[in-house]
């Protein structure tokens, strides 16, 4: 009797365990799937997009992105999509009301946050202190969005030339193209 006592002990205080860890982060992946226009040309990426600049990234910051109700209830803490937010200095504008040395927010779906790595299905996170061109739609109230995750972001090169970060890219940019 003593000893299945102890084990109906030990399943219960794991159960307790178990569900004590629901919704906690322990690590991991996050994956996310967007559905996303895709360009056939540079002339259709450059039509959609509201600002084109060269710019360089920095001081990323990991925040979510909740979606407004219409009810005027505050969102669900659990629904938010982890974003990295960059300054981008603006080197070059070729399209929109920026100009050369602003700092335009930009950002991007993905981040680390509590220990748990979220991520965009085909998408390329930018990287620190590497100037891009960028495809941007802008917002009054927020941070500007890539116009999707694999053709709207090109490293800019040393000798000024562009190349796609996504391999899934198939669009190719000259400088004289813009």
């Amino acid at each position: 009797m003593g000893l299945r006592i102890s084990r109906l002990t030990v399943i219960a205080v794991a159960a307790l365990l178990a569900v004590g860890g629901c919704g906690k982060a322990f690590g991991g992946r996050v994956v996310y799937q967007g559905d996303y226009p895709s360009y056939q040309s540079l002339a259709e990426l450059t039509e959609k997009a509201t600002l084109i600049i060269e710019a360089t990234v920095s001081g990323p910051r990991v925040d979510k992105l909740y979606a407004s109700r219409d009810d005027g209830t505050e969102p669900n803490d659990d629904t938010g999509i982890v974003i990295t937010v960059w300054s981008a200095s603006v080197k070059a504008v070729h399209k929109g009301s920026s100009k050369p040395g602003d700092v335009v927010a930009v950002k991007q779906t993905g981040g680390q946050l509590d220990g748990v790595v979220y991520e965009e299905a085909g998408g390329v996170p930018l990287r620190e202190g590497t100037t891009y061109l960028l495809f941007l739609e802008t917002y009054p109230d927020a941070a500007a969005s890539l116009l999707n995750p694999t053709q709207a972001q090109y490293e800019v090169a040393q000798d000024g030339t562009y190349r796609p970060v996504s391999e899934d890219n198939l669009i190719t940019i000259n400088r004289d193209d813009l």
